[in-house]
């Protein structure tokens, strides 16, 4: 069979839903609506729905016994139309509503008439090429019928702590294909009439390492899709099925119009940005790239992934992750206060994405590991072009940009026996501790979780030890050095050390260990940190602590070190073993030479960086207190690291400028916009004032620019020559008069630099910011 016969349908490739669905003739919908539903039964009926939908949630979070779930929150619930639309998601993981929105809209298409879907029907799903993220990733859908009509859906996914699968967690790094990953199933009817089928029950459950977690989680989130059923009927038993279905329509209507007045808001062009992954599977040291577009037309997004690497190992997503992590990371930005009626948002983008690829896998690429790694990758992938595009827009809306996410979520998974014997599956989230990336106006947030999971946290670490035998010796704050600084700084992540405790050992199964950083800064910001693991063997720390000493400093530990690779094999711990692993400092926005100097000594001051890192990054020279900036010699500083960049950089040929009279509206940092003589709207530097082409072209090629290896920019991105981050290069376009960083880029060996920015039009007039 030829690629070209090989059919969007789910099974061998991802699913997209037939434009009309493909509906038995033998299942009734409700699709009937009241024209004259008043103002305020609108409200309250939405308002209703929406709290339904969180209700869900919070008794989804009662039910679960899984950390993962209980505490982390890794799940959410959504309310959908009668065909799938999305009407309401909750406050948790988003991109799980394109999950459960995809699995319904199959389920209509290949189940409606065999074996049919009925009143008290229950479908369960973890197939990445229908829905699903991947396998860990379950979808519970139920059916909500008004007599005899199908009315909507209610549904939730949420994360397993082991669906099975070749390594423990169901993170399967070491897999090729998906016959190594977890078992994917299609949707089946699990409950049928109210009934549950025990013998399917059972073949679910037998995959995983710690079944009666598993079952105790799906019974979970059974019941709370009951729930938010039972309350839907009770609302259109009090308003009129009529009257529900107008609101959720306009509900949806009404978001759709909300992304529509805000995109006309900015102009037409196109933006793109490239990531990379090292390592597909365990034992690889290749890099691979993803690339996403966005071209905005009018009051439409167009998004395609060309540019993207060919599907490897186990580092892919099928289509239903990919758009899941654009839509989260769009959302975000540009419609958060719709408060997760977003059904009419995605009607305004259209994906042409190229199958067979990292980011759109043809069957059977593994995806297991995605959770950790690829859809990471594409909402901080997502976020970076997003956040280029509304730099763009006009004021109101280029404050909307959120950023990059962090690249992976940093975690540890680790497992093995309790002391009476029984196993255990360590998900340690703690890395929903997080942080936010800098705004064009203000620092990121420090310890701010993620913004694609608003209501995720972190364990506190007594809760990890009285779950697992292990001990924690410490928990605390990154240090604010040259990773994630900027005009305005990234927010500041966390590094957290512990030992077994009470065992003979455990093993470390799935870990992140990067040798150059993914996310790279907005506006000539510097990256974020590198997510690091480490492992000493025979250390000294039980010693230590029979001394009354608690270690603090990893480094000042006596011990073997264990080599790392970033997606290595399982890493069998002792009981005299200890580990430490990193969170990350997000990344920064605008070149640090242009922060402002008292900031620099706050941070200074608050313990959130040194001295010498205040001169080293930010070129900020303190006074003989140690607690303020010295203005005079910070400038001259300054001024000093500006003429080395330009000493050391490629220049353009020729450079010209726009007179001191001339309007320019600043995009981001040093980038700006203006308008020639010839009435040419130009990309322009702020400060300086130099032409760098116009709007319609590639800026980059007439900035000055910086190359080298990343490894050299700072002791933060050091590796070893052994490892795939050590031809990593780092590319710094720079003003050609001033020296100051108008965007930096991250780039594979042998990779050409990236157009990444063309507008068609710039409503150059509106206000400046």
């Amino acid at each position: 069979m030829s690629t070209n016969d090989i059919r969007w349908d789910g099974i061998q490739r991802g699913y997209i839903p037939n434009e009309p669905l493909n509906l038995p003739g033998s299942l009734p919908l409700h699709t009937n609506t009241d024209a004259d539903v008043d103002p305020v039964t609108m409200e309250v009926v939405r308002y209703s729905l929406m709290n339904t939908n969180i209700e869900h949630g919070q008794t989804l979070q009662k039910l679960c016994v899984s950390p993962i779930s209980m505490i982390t929150r890794d799940f959410q619930p959504s309310i959908t139309t009668q065909t799938g639309d999305l009407v309401f998601l909750g406050p948790y993981l988003q991109y799980f509503s394109n999950a459960q929105s995809l699995t319904i809209k199959w389920i209509l298409e290949n189940r409606g008439e065999d074996p049919g879907i009925e009143p008290g029907d229950v479908f369960v799903s973890n197939d990445p090429f229908v829905g699903s993220p991947h396998q860990p990733d379950a979808v519970v859908a139920v059916p909500v019928f008004i007599g005899e009509e199908l009315f909507c859906w209610v549904s939730n996914v949420l994360h397993h702590s082991d669906v099975g699968g070749s390594v423990m967690g169901s993170f399967c790094v070491d897999a090729t294909d998906i016959f190594l990953d977890p078992p994917a199933f299609p949707p089946f009817k699990l409950v049928s009439r109210g009934k549950i089928r025990p013998d399917i029950e059972e073949m679910f459950l037998r995959q995983s390492r710690v079944p009666t977690n598993v079952h105790m989680d799906l019974r979970a989130a059974i019941s709370a899709n009951t729930v938010a059923a039972n309350k839907i009927v009770a609302l259109v038993e009090r308003y009129g099925a009529d009257v529900v279905k107008s609101v959720m329509n306009r509900v949806i209507d009404a978001g759709e119009r909300v992304v529509s007045e805000r995109l006309a808001k900015i102009p037409d062009g196109t933006w793109s940005h490239r990531m990379y992954a090292e390592a597909a599977f365990t034992g690889d040291t290749a890099t691979y790239c993803y690339q996403l577009t966005v071209r905005k037309e009018g009051e439409r997004l167009f998004v395609d992934n060309k540019g993207t690497d060919p599907q490897s190992g186990s580092i892919n997503v099928a289509y239903a992750g990919f758009v899941g992590a654009f839509f989260a990371a769009l959302t975000a930005s540009l419609t958060s206060d719709l408060a997760g009626a977003y059904g009419g948002v995605y009607r305004r983008v259209e994906f042409d994405l190229d199958p067979g690829t990292l980011s759109c896998a043809d069957f059977p690429a593994a995806v297991s590991p995605a959770g950790m790694y690829t859809m990471e990758t594409l909402i901080s992938l997502s976020g970076t072009v997003i956040a280029k595009m509304l730099a763009c827009a006009e004021p109101e809306i280029a404050e909307l940009a959120i950023g990059p996410a962090h690249p992976a979520f940093y975690a540890l998974i680790a497992g093995g026996q309790q002391p009476d014997g029984t196993a255990f599956i360590a998900s340690n989230a703690n890395n929903m501790i997080g942080s936010l990336s800098a705004s064009p106006h203000a620092d990121g947030v420090d310890y701010g979780g993620h913004f694609w999971i608003p209501e995720g946290t972190a364990s506190n670490v007594e809760e990890l030890e009285l779950l697992w035998p292990m001990l924690w010796l410490y928990r605390r704050a990154l240090p604010a050095g040259a990773d994630g600084a900027g005009r305005y700084r990234g927010g500041r992540g966390f590094v957290e050390a512990a030992i077994p405790w009470g065992v003979e050992g455990l093993a470390a199964a799935v870990y992140i260990d990067e040798s150059f950083p993914k996310a790279v800064g907005i506006f000539g910001a510097n990256p974020g940190s590198m997510g690091r693991f480490r492992l000493k063997h025979n250390a000294d720390v039980r010693k230590s602590l029979e001394n009354g000493h608690i270690p603090q400093d990893f480094d000042q530990i006596l011990g073997d070190s264990e080599t790392i690779a970033a997606k290595g094999p399982a890493l069998m711990v002792a009981a005299d073993g200890v580990w430490e692993w990193t969170g990350a400092n997000a990344v920064g926005f605008g070149d640090p030479l242009t922060r402002d100097p008292h900031s620099v000594a706050t941070d200074v001051v608050h313990g959130a960086l040194t001295a010498l890192d205040a001169e080293r990054v930010y070129g900020v020279k303190l006074d003989t207190t140690g607690a303020q900036a010295d203005l005079a010699s910070t400038a001259v500083h300054r001024a000093r690291l500006l003429e080395q960049r330009l000493e050391q950089a490629h220049l353009p040929n020729d450079v010209e400028t726009l007179a001191d009279e001339t309007y320019i509206r600043e995009l981001g940092g040093e980038l700006a916009i203006g308008v020639a003589e010839n009435g040419t709207e130009v990309f322009v530097t702020k400060t300086a004032r130099a032409v760098l082409g116009p709007t319609t072209g590639n800026f980059k090629e007439r900035a000055a620019y910086l190359d080298r290896p990343i490894h050299e920019t700072a002791v933060e991105y050091t590796t070893d020559s052994t490892r795939a981050g050590w031809t990593v290069r780092y590319r710094e376009y720079l003003c050609p008069i001033s020296g100051l960083r108008l965007e930096t880029e991250i780039l594979r060996d042998l990779d050409t630099p990236l157009h990444d920015m063309a507008l068609s039009r710039t409503n150059s007039g509106s206000g400046g910011r």
